[in-house]
């Protein structure tokens, strides 16, 4: 029985999700949005009877859960959950059909952020569940990096390894609570600072708890369409900067700097603060000095944290520099998507290194990150990581092609997919709009969202394992 290991953790988040949309419906009620609760309902009661179906039904076994079962958890809480979801869309707005709510449900919950009705099209009550829905993948993406993925870190660098879970190697999911607990008190400390920041700068309170909720999780929606300038004062765009830059920073990073009060300098955040200066001086130079600097600064915080905000669409002079910033992402174990710009600093240590070899053949170079050097399995696993993003990518455009999109459509699709960085998408090719794609091409997105979020090795490691498992 030891294969359905994975069984128990996954009843008992749905369970988790389902009170938490339990508590939002009765929410709902409050504010009379009486359609809005029935859907949030029915979504927490379908999600509960599930949830609590697999656990009932597992809880007398004693279950023993290694890699194969953490990979098949984190494969099914990606890939399933988001069935659950797509009700709210589909009762609230009127002409949705299921294959549509499904591309917002998946967009949404891996905050890729990418939508196929403008806000101004949809009730007010759609655009909270696709914040809410943003704001609780966050979450799930942080305890899956944290206290699932980590587990796959046997050796060298591991990156996503931290003092928040101490890992079993019998039962993963043994202290998974513990890292729910920690994180959750974390993320939803932030968000509340960041919400009441919003509203100090007069932003309505709805306006102001969507955008904390699409901040944090980096998942980019807006409660209505434009540049943030357009929408919200300079106070409010600096907060939402500061916010994302927050929620594509390391999650173990952030609680030895609020709970343990540690400041040091780490080797994640300052690389994100160059590759923000680095695209900021592109993007000044792209539009010829029309946007101001701070318009270009937070843009290109937008991007490099995935989020996909921009406050001037600066991103849009020079496309392919913010295409590949996005690819490159945030820090590991954050809510940001991309391929995590640590494994980036870490091969161009490496080639540093070569170069030293090159030069000095009876010499001793390592390359060390964390403090760990990284011996022959971890950068093979490295190397694999990143040509396997790039594979997928170059898949997707191959695939996203044949259905009839144009290169530069498919090209900016696929890779805001998989980076998880879906407004990007719109805003660099607005003529090929997420709402102008085919029916196929919504779907390979989809996956390539679901591949993204699971960082591409992770998830194939999974389907793999799986298939040898099972």
């Amino acid at each position: 029985m030891s294969s359905l290991g994975f069984l128990r953790p996954l009843g008992q988040t749905w369970t988790a999700l389902a009170v938490v949309l339990f508590a939002i419906s009765l929410l709902t009620l409050v504010a009379q949005s009486w359609l809005a609760a029935r859907a949030f309902l029915i979504t927490a009661g379908t999600l509960g009877f599930a949830g609590g179906l697999i656990w009932s039904a597992t809880s007398g076994m004693k279950l023993t859960a290694r890699a194969t079962e953490a990979s098949a958890y984190v494969l099914s809480l990606w890939a399933i959950t988001p069935l659950f979801l797509i009700i709210p869309f589909v009762i609230l707005t009127p002409g949705m059909s299921y294959l549509e709510a499904l591309f917002e449900a998946y967009s949404a919950f891996t905050t890729t952020g990418a939508i196929l009705r403008a806000p101004e099209n949809v009730p007010d009550t759609v655009i909270f569940w696709r914040c809410l829905l943003s704001f609780l993948g966050g979450y799930l993406t942080l305890l899956t990096a944290a206290g699932i993925l980590a587990a796959f870190d046997k050796a060298g660098l591991e990156l996503r390894k931290s003092i928040l879970l101490t890992v079993s190697k019998e039962n993963i999911f043994s202290n998974l609570h513990v890292a729910a607990r920690r994180i959750a008190f974390i993320y939803c400390g932030l968000t509340a600072v960041g919400f009441l920041c919003l509203l100090a700068t007069r932003l309505p309170a709805f306006e102001a708890l969507c955008l904390a909720f699409s901040a944090i999780s980096t998942g980019g929606y807006t409660v209505s369409s434009g540049a943030l300038d357009g929408q919200v004062n300079g106070y409010a765009i600096v907060i939402l900067a500061a916010i994302t830059f927050i929620g594509a920073s390391n999650i173990a990073y952030l609680r030895n700097l609020v709970s343990r009060h540690e400041i040091r300098l780490d080797m994640e955040p300052l690389a994100m603060i160059a590759a923000i200066a680095g695209l900021a001086i592109l993007f000044f130079l792209g539009t010829a000095h029309e946007a101001g600097a701070h318009h270009v600064i937070t843009d290109a915080i937008f991007v490099v944290t995935t989020t996909g905000f921009t406050a001037s669409n600066s991103a849009g002079h020079v496309p392919l520099a913010a295409v590949l910033a996005a690819m490159i992402g945030g820090a590991v174990a954050s809510t940001a998507g991309g391929l995590k710009i640590s494994r980036l600093v870490i091969l161009a240590r490496t080639t540093l290194a070569e170069l030293a070899r090159m030069a000095h053949p009876s010499g001793i170079v390592s390359v060390k990150f964390h403090g760990r050097t990284a011996d022959s399995p971890a950068m093979l696993a490295l190397w694999a990581t990143v040509l396997g993003y790039i594979g997928l990518v170059a898949i997707g455009v191959v695939l996203l092609a044949l259905t009839g999109e144009p290169f530069e459509g498919a090209w900016s699709a696929a890779a805001t997919a998989i980076a998880n960085a879906g407004p990007l998408h719109d805003q660099l090719s607005p003529d090929h709009a997420w709402a102008d794609l085919e029916p196929v091409s919504l779907g390979i997105t989809v996956v390539l969202m679901v591949l993204g979020r699971l960082e591409v090795l992770a998830g194939l490691a999974a389907i793999a394992a799986i298939f040898r498992r099972f």
